[in-house]
């Protein structure tokens, strides 16, 4: 209260004294303020750089991909690696550069780039699809025994029909109908089963098995009366 008591001038003197004794503080908060902030959207700036980048480079490798060139596309995943090797965008490219070896009959080149996905991949969802896709690809050539170790159920629920279903089809490969029509069941039983599964076509598979496909299904409101596969033809 004795503050409002002062002088103008007794006043101006009080300001005086406090910006002597706290002005290079608050100007070096200023600054700093100023500098983080500044500095944050040069990071923003070179991040959506560096995106833009990884995503023309991928382009540029796709391109290669649907053209069945081999080499550049190879050449443009290493760069991809080389440049961002914490991107998405490598895995895509991995992946994709699997499916050209396959086109090309080149199938451990295309195991491999698989495999380096499922090991290594940038996130749990990119390392369960290549599971899936190196799981698939091995029981095609007649790798059962791999491609089940590969198909460990995630804990992903989103995941886990998705890997029952694919184990079933491989069991159905080794001739082990038992084994496969417990996975189509547990498939079917997934919570999100029928989110992420073709239902008709798993139920089918349960069917020719001589499953409980309508149990399971019926909630899903999938028809019962689901087309068979046909004798002898081998699970997708």
């Amino acid at each position: 209260m004795e503050d409002d008591f002062l002088t103008d001038d007794q006043q101006a003197d009080q300001v005086k004294s406090w910006l002597r004794q706290n002005g290079p503080f608050l100007i070096a908060g200023v600054v700093l303020g100023l500098g983080g902030l500044f500095g944050w959207n040069q990071w923003q700036h070179y991040q959506m750089q560096r995106a833009e980048a990884a995503s023309a480079l991928y382009d540029q490798l796709m391109q290669s991909v649907n053209g069945q060139q081999v080499d550049a596309a190879s050449q443009q995943l290493q760069q991809l690696e080389a440049d961002f090797s914490s991107s998405a965008y490598v895995d895509l490219a991995r992946m994709s550069m699997a499916g050209l070896y396959v086109s090309r009959s080149k199938q451990e080149e295309a195991i491999a780039q698989l495999q380096r996905v499922a090991d290594k991949g940038n996130s749990d969802e990119m390392r369960n699809i290549a599971r899936l896709r190196l799981a698939r690809l091995l029981s095609a050539n007649d790798r059962n025994d791999e491609a089940l170790k590969a198909l460990d159920i995630p804990g992903s629920v989103a995941f886990a029909p998705l890997f029952h279903d694919v184990r079933g089809d491989v069991y159905y490969a080794m001739g082990k109908q038992a084994e496969a029509r417990s996975e189509y069941e547990q498939a079917l039983n997934g919570e999100m089963a029928a989110a992420v599964l073709d239902l008709g076509y798993v139920t089918a598979k349960l069917d020719q098995l001589g499953g409980t496909a309508a149990d399971l299904t019926a909630a899903a409101g999938v028809p019962a009366a689901a087309p068979a596969l046909a004798d002898g033809q081998p699970a997708q």
